[in-house]
């Protein structure tokens, strides 16, 4: 059996820029940004938090590229972590 292990970790100040949407099937990126994602669109997004916390592309480190983003107890969105900017 293998392990499993979750990471939590609580940020109350977080920005994030949507930068575009994702086609699912052709992988084409929008032009324009959006204002707004609806339930089963691939957006691309930058997030910046307020601490530190550890990620790693999920590319070169699959188990540190995962993230969920939770508020009020229901999760809004799940995602890879394509590039970190320090």
């Amino acid at each position: 059996m293998g392990l499993t292990r979750k990471s939590k970790i609580y940020q109350t100040r977080q920005k994030f820029a949507l930068i575009c949407l994702v086609d699912k099937k052709t992988g084409d990126k929008s032009k324009t940004r959006p204002r707004f994602v609806k339930q089963d669109q691939v957006v691309i997004m930058r997030l910046e938090c307020a601490g530190v916390i550890c990620l790693e592309p999920f590319k070169l480190f699959p188990q540190m590229g995962r993230f969920t983003l939770r508020d009020e107890g229901k999760t809004i969105a799940i995602g890879k972590v394509l590039k970190v900017i320090e």
